[in-house]
């Protein structure tokens, strides 16, 4: 893995070369770049060759006098050579700057086109800039682009197939949690954002938290010197637009840089579903929405470098948003004694403020013994408030108003604290240490005002929560890696201890009047790697860990929302982590300018966390969180790119097939003293998805791009998932430095969802659609 694995580099009798390799524009090290040395008399490939480690720098041992070119190249990046001439020595050949744009620069003697993806160890990382759809999107729409990643239409994410997944913003949980994540996501300008990292088996360095692996979402920060800085304005046809400026400033003593977005969206949406009961009733609903939003977006940020081995860096991004939407649903039904015809107009205004700062301090001794210090704050607040309109028409033609406003006001905060120790033992052991904690808390209460209009509203005290909830994880985590010529290696244990406390209060219920729910937990998350650089640029890695999803507070709260009665949930006190055990095998062959990813996994997983629905004696619908089972999942992921036609062609291919088994189920709901089983056979399924990325450099500096994915038919507890399919494409032109974009998101207006979930006595089918065919213009 590339942030554990490291190349040693020693020292031999015979000639050695040395260098470093950094990205041109960034100044960040270049890790796992291809080094070949290529004979300078015959212009063939020898068999000497490496790459980089996770500090950009490599060394060629052995190399037996002569003269020769060294040829350093990279995925996403244009490669450079170096003539070089070995005579029993040393030969440094300094630093390389790899460019990672189709610019003529002085040193590159290869051009090519900005890659949309590349390969590091333990990692595939996605470039923003190299997606033209990526213009004026949202940080949610760009993950939607990413091959294995899918995001639904409520905004969950969710990797392989698997929504365990944890979302990070610069390589931290940043406040994220299930309850905001998604309109966070929402609210994230595109052009924010550097690049997203995809990391499926991350080891005990990381946080265990996602069974699904980890997305890491890296903001664009420049270390280039002197002024420099950048402004985008983009408009769609469906009414919503970005503006943003970023500006850097750097020097030998300061690296500064700030930022501010602004953006706007309005889409529509729709949703249908029809749910028949085994006596032959039905309940059948259709609505369409419109959902509105402003948001800005702020960052800042600093590292002033004391001296040569220490730092001090601060940082923080700020975030204001306001959505607001509209919707209309209508119910016909004839289920004995419940309304034939009801309509249901809802709206709702939510505000969210969001803040999240950091204050770290880096030591140095050198560059391959450190400590990083970090102290990290979140803070997520805001007022949410909605109405429901109710209209019913029973079947004697009499009728019913109900009128209902709902307020919720959002208060989550959460501390992080990070202390990072890296040590190079020898020339071929590393260590890396640390503890990592986090501390959050939260406190939302929800009242729900309830009349047959606005003007004799009251209090429903059957609709008051207040919802506590405290998580409290500290961690100490250990790894040893080294490399021994072509063979790597790295074991870890990570400890973790953790404390839940939840409270659900009901109207008038004080703290002291109800015990809370408590737990205490602790775990231990080993890993392990092993790696292989064969010759002829083959690379072959097998790893293992052990991760965790724990339930989040909204699962856990007893509190059963009725805002709509036909469809009710609550959380369960009860709820058990689940933890999967997960094993990989990867293999990279890198070519000239081809290059065959194959990744093989199989993942066991204990106390599956399923939504759970059934129906009472009262006709409605109650869904919850409850423990299944175990379920095993394996499948391999293919992933094919080609530089064709003297790279004017980038095709990036990537094929997913995966084998998911639900062990049978059974479990007792225990609902206001009527027992009701709901049960699932053991289930079995071969689902698979395949996206294909294609970049054209056109003439006149003309890009074009497009973007196709089909997922298969999926499984779940209760149901299936059906296939679903899209496609994106756009233009990018570049005029000095200037850039004019339009690409067009989902062309055919196909992305929608469609599931189909069984329950003891009904079978229901649910479709839901949101955004549509949307034409988007930016100007950078």
């Amino acid at each position: 893995m590339a942030a554990i694995l490291f190349g040693a580099t020693l020292v031999f009798a015979d000639g050695t070369i040395t260098g470093h390799v950094s990205n041109k524009e960034s100044g960040e090290a270049i890790d796992f770049a291809m080094v070949q040395l290529i004979d300078a008399r015959t212009g063939k490939p020898t068999t000497y060759g490496t790459n980089t480690d996770e500090k950009g720098q490599f060394t060629l041992p052995k190399v037996p006098n002569g003269k020769y070119i060294v040829r350093i190249s990279n995925l996403g990046n244009i490669p450079q050579e170096r003539d070089v001439t070995i005579n029993n020595g040393i030969v440094n050949i300094g630093e390389v700057h790899l460019a990672d744009d189709t610019k003529m620069l002085e040193e590159v003697v290869v051009t090519g086109m900005q890659s949309q993806m590349r390969f590091e160890l333990d990692r595939r990382v996605f470039t923003v800039d190299a997606n033209i759809a990526a213009a004026g999107a949202s940080a949610s729409e760009l993950l939607e682009s990413i091959p294995s990643v899918e995001v639904d239409q409520e905004g969950e994410v969710s990797l392989r197939g698997n929504s365990s997944v944890t979302v990070w913003i610069n390589g931290k949980e940043s406040g994220l949690t299930a309850d905001n994540r998604a309109q966070i996501l929402e609210q994230i300008p595109g052009d924010t954002i550097e690049r997203i990292e995809v990391i499926t088996n991350p080891s005990s360095k990381f946080s265990p938290e996602g069974t699904a692996g980890i997305i890491n979402i890296v903001l664009k920060k420049d270390r280039r010197g002197g002024y420099f800085g950048s402004a985008e304005i983009s408009a769609n046809t469906q009414g919503g637009g970005n503006a943003g400026v970023n500006f850097n400033y750097n020097n030998h003593k300061w690296d500064t840089y700030a930022s501010v977005g602004f953006r706007m969206r309005h889409n529509k949406g729709g949703a249908s579903s029809y749910r028949e009961y085994d006596d032959g009733t039905f309940l059948k609903s259709e609505s369409t929405s419109r959902n509105h939003g402003n948001n800005i977006f702020a960052r800042l940020g600093a590292t002033y470098h004391v001296t040569g081995s220490d730092d001090i860096y601060a940082n923080a991004f700020i975030m204001r948003g306001h959505p607001w939407g509209s919707s209309t649903t209508t119910y016909t039904s004839d289920v004995e004694n419940q309304w034939i015809s009801n309509v249901n107009k809802s709206s709702n205004k939510n505000y969210m403020h969001g803040l999240h700062g950091e204050f770290g301090y880096l030591h140095k001794w050198s560059d391959t013994h450190t400590l990083d210090l970090m102290v990290g704050y979140n803070n997520w607040n805001g007022p949410r408030w909605s109405s429901y309109d109710q209209d019913q028409e029973f079947a004697d033609l009499s009728t019913v108003n109900i009128y209902q406003e709902q307020e919720q006001e959002m208060n989550s905060s959460s501390w992080e604290a990070k202390l990072d120790y890296t040590n190079h033992l020898t020339d071929w052991l590393k260590l890396e240490a640390g503890y990592d904690g986090r501390y959050s808390h939260e406190n939302t209460p929800v009242t729900t005002y309830e009349g047959t209009n606005v003007d004799d509203m009251v209090i429903n005290p059957m609709l008051y929560n207040r919802f506590k909830y405290d998580n409290n994880i500290s961690a100490l985590y250990a790894t040893l890696g080294g490399k021994v010529k072509a063979f790597s290696f790295s074991a870890g244990l990570r400890a973790e201890s953790w404390q839940i406390k939840a409270q659900s209060l009901g109207y008038e219920q004080k703290p002291e009047e109800v015990t809370p729910y408590k737990r205490s937990d602790f775990a231990l998350f080993p890993s392990a790697y092993v790696s292989w650089s064969l010759p002829k640029n083959n690379e072959l890695q097998v790893n293992f860990t052990r991760r965790i999803r724990r339930p989040w507070g909204g699962q856990l709260n007893t509190f059963r929302n009725i805002s709509d009665p036909t469809n009710i949930s609550y959380g369960n006190e009860e709820l058990q982590p689940q933890y999967s055990n997960a094993f990989e095998l990867n293999y990279i062959k890198t070519f000239t300018s081809h290059m065959l990813s194959f990744s093989g996994y199989l993942r066991t997983t204990e106390d599956v966390m399923e939504r759970i629905s059934y129906i009472a004696k009262d006709g409605s619908m109650y869904t919850t969180t409850a423990n299944t089972g175990n379920s095993l999942s394996t499948g391999a992921e293919i992933v094919v790119k080609n530089s064709l036609f003297r790279n004017r062609l980038d095709l990036t291919t990537t094929g997913n097939i995966y084998y998911y088994q639900l062990d049978a189920w059974k479990i007792d709901f225990d609902h206001d003293g009527q027992i009701i089983p709901v049960s699932g056979k053991k289930q079995n399924s071969l689902a698979w998805d395949v996206r294909c990325m294609a970049s054209v450099r056109l003439p006149w500096d003309i890009s074009f791009q497009a973007t196709g994915r089909y997922n298969s038919r999926m499984i779940s507890a209760q149901g299936t998932r059906e296939p679903g399919w899209s496609v994106d494409a756009g233009l990018r032109k570049s005029l000095g430095n200037w850039s004019f974009a339009i690409n067009c998101r989902d062309i055919f207006n196909s992305r929608k969802m469609h599931r189909t979930t069984i329950g003891p006595n009904y079978e229901q089918e649910t479709q839901r659609w949101r955004g549509g065919t949307n034409v988007r213009f930016t100007i950078k």
